[in-house]
């Protein structure tokens, strides 16, 4: 078990006074305080999640012009890959340090979580090529399905054990392990829920979005059904205008940046409820609080 280190420490190194009432939480408490961290920090998630939309934005337009960017300039198509997955590392490194640090008030702002964030970019980068290289492989073999799922939940929490912990990449892995072999089936239905949630969220507002736009007759090209079918499915529309076209991409990208930072926060809690629950974190986090009292007071 890795030792505890910057968990209980802000970027300073000085040591964080915890307000918050750290304790098990059940999975009512953890979306509770999801919406509640990300209502009162939503400037600040909103500048983090930029990136992550600017990567989804990449991705879009890799999606539906792949024969431009791989058949006519395909070093154009790489170095847009790559720009894509450097920019969604960012934002779900600055995403869910900025989740730990909101969740153990810490005061921070944009610029330092992302200052926390590149210092652990390449391991954060490694790591999350081999997750993904992983669980791709064994889903391809579609025997290995099962398989993926496990090491997926199993892995899950590789992000939050590389940016609050800083193990190298295989010690995260195997750390995030230890946190969610004794309750995998517990972690599983959290995780899943979480997404189901997000995923809903997403959908909701974008179908509500496309259907105002549709009854007000300020698009003509699709209907209802065509509707139903991007906020359900993703894609994208055939047929329509360009104009019409950048408007539904700007409407994805903006739904996305509203309900993308609650599938991190909502990981991120999950990773401190398990070392709660585990490892007694909330009383490790105490133990500096009270040196810091006991040494003003002496």
């Amino acid at each position: 078990m890795l030792e505890p280190n910057d968990t209980s420490r802000n970027h300073n190194s000085e040591p964080t006074v915890v307000t918050t009432a750290l304790k098990p939480m059940r999975f009512q408490d953890i979306l509770d305080t999801t919406f509640s961290l990300y209502r009162k920090h939503f400037l600040l998630f909103l500048g983090l999640v930029a990136f992550s939309v600017l990567s989804e934005l990449a991705l879009h337009l890799l999606a539906d012009f792949s024969e431009f960017f791989f058949d006519r300039s395909p070093l154009l198509g790489i170095a847009i890959v790559l720009m894509a997955l450097t920019f969604f590392i960012i934002g779900i490194g600055g995403i869910t340090i900025g989740s730990g640090a909101t969740y153990l008030c810490e005061n921070v702002t944009i610029r330092s979580v992302l200052q926390r964030t590149m210092d652990r970019f390449w391991p954060l980068f490694c790591c999350f090529l081999l997750w993904l290289l992983v669980v791709t492989i064994l889903t391809v073999t579609v025997i290995g399905i099962p398989f993926a799922i496990y090491f997926a939940v199993r892995w899950g929490f590789f992000i939050q054990t590389i940016m609050f912990e800083k193990p190298v990449i295989t010690i995260a892995l195997g750390r995030s392990g230890e946190l969610v072999k004794p309750m995998w089936w517990r972690v599983f239905g959290v995780l899943l829920a979480i997404f189901l949630l997000e995923t809903m969220v997403h959908a909701i507002i974008e179908i509500s979005i496309g259907f105002i736009l549709v009854a007000t007759n300020l698009v003509s090209e699709v209907g209802f059904i065509d509707i139903l079918e991007w906020g359900l499915f993703g894609g994208s529309f055939e047929g329509v205008t360009p104009f019409f076209y950048a408007i539904s991409v700007i409407i994805h990208l903006a739904v996305y940046a509203l309900s993308f930072p609650i599938w991190i926060i909502g990981i991120t809690l999950l990773y401190f409820n398990q070392r709660i629950r585990i490892e007694g974190f909330d009383i490790e986090m105490q133990v500096p609080q009270s040196n810091t009292i006991e040494s003003d007071l002496g």
